[in-house]
């Protein structure tokens, strides 16, 4: 229980704060139906390149 309010916290911070291939990214690969707990798992129709191009920025 605590880790699924620890993964909803964080979910709410990307939603308010984090650009949408983010923020959808997290959600869908951590709450989603097909979510994963493995580091890295993100189900099909993430915008990956996103992600990543927004990482590279920083």
């Amino acid at each position: 229980m605590i880790e699924d309010l620890a993964l909803a916290f964080q979910a709410s911070l990307l939603v308010r704060h984090a650009p949408p291939a983010v923020a959808d990214g997290f959600c869908a690969g951590r709450l989603g139906d097909e979510r994963a707990r493995t580091f890295g798992t993100l189900p099909r129709g993430v915008d990956g390149r996103a992600i990543v191009d927004r990482a590279l920025a920083a």
